[in-house]
């Protein structure tokens, strides 16, 4: 497996691949006709999204031979801050991290979140924190694993008309990407 930046080129398989993830883990949790109805074409949104803020976002997919199985998007706390302020001492955000559900328990989102934690500690975007819809077992086991913990935020995100609550899970500042 091979971890690399992420270009406009990749967006049709990362759409692919979040459309696959978010049927599998968002079963039961999301409505099934918003699951029906993803995308599994990349839209224009997708595309720009990898050219908007080079400086203060990564995006990586992760490949297996020619094909991309998982990719991430870390970038600052945009709930801390405005993109004016984002920088050293700005929280550390993992706004997206999906594998395809064939990948799974196979290291693929473990070599993910490790390149991303070495690049938001290099940009001094700390402590770094993921939302996750409360209910995804998937997502709640991955993160914990990594050594991420509850901190007791929530919120509610809209995801096609429907409130769905989520949890703020935080990377303590001792960890280290090798743990």
């Amino acid at each position: 497996m091979r971890i690399r930046t992420a270009t406009p080129a990749d967006a049709d398989e990362m759409v692919q691949i979040r459309t696959a993830a978010w049927r599998a883990a968002y079963a039961g949790l999301v409505d099934a006709e918003v699951l029906a109805g993803l995308p599994e074409e990349a839209s224009e949104r997708y595309v720009r999204h990898l050219a908007e803020h080079p400086d203060l976002e990564l995006t990586l997919v992760a490949e297996k031979g020619p094909y991309v199985i998982g990719f991430a998007v870390f970038t600052w706390d945009r709930t801390e801050s405005s993109e004016e302020d984002a920088g050293p001492g700005v929280p550390g955000d993992v706004r997206m991290l999906y594998v395809h559900p064939d990948h799974w328990s196979r290291g693929t989102g473990r070599a993910l979140m490790r390149e991303g934690e070495r690049w938001l500690t290099e940009q001094g975007l700390l402590p770094i924190r993921v939302w996750e819809l409360e209910g995804n077992e998937v997502s709640r086991r991955f993160y914990t694993r990594y050594g991420f913990v509850p901190d007791g935020e929530r919120r509610t995100e809209e995801i096609s008309g429907a409130e769905l609550p989520c949890a703020r899970l935080t990377l303590p500042k001792d960890h280290s990407p090798d743990d």
